[in-house]
């Protein structure tokens, strides 16, 4: 039994000597917070000049869907960004 438990404690202080890395000083971090950022407020700038000058050319429906395809192509540009850094990084982060 002694050797269970100094084995748990070997483990226990390995754990606790590992680096502990915030998700701010991960490589990559920053661009894609950046990309999310400027993709953020493009698409909203999209919508304002969509409403103002194009939608009333359009019915309803097809304003929706323009807006519908907005957002698709707006979580693909993010999907595709932090997918990666994710897959990477994201178990590191998940278990606190």
């Amino acid at each position: 039994m002694n050797i269970f438990t100094s084995d748990k404690r070997q483990v226990y202080m390995m754990e606790e000597d590992e680096e502990i890395m915030e998700p701010e000083e991960t490589p990559g971090f920053a661009w894609r917070v950046s990309l999310s950022i400027i993709v953020g407020i493009g698409w909203l700038v999209f919508l304002i000049l969509w409403f103002f000058f194009y939608a009333t050319d359009y019915t309803i429906y097809q304003n929706i869907a323009i807006i519908l395809v907005s957002i698709l192509i707006m979580c693909a540009i993010l999907g595709a960004s932090w997918a990666s850094w994710g897959i990477k990084y994201g178990c590191k982060f998940g278990k606190k």
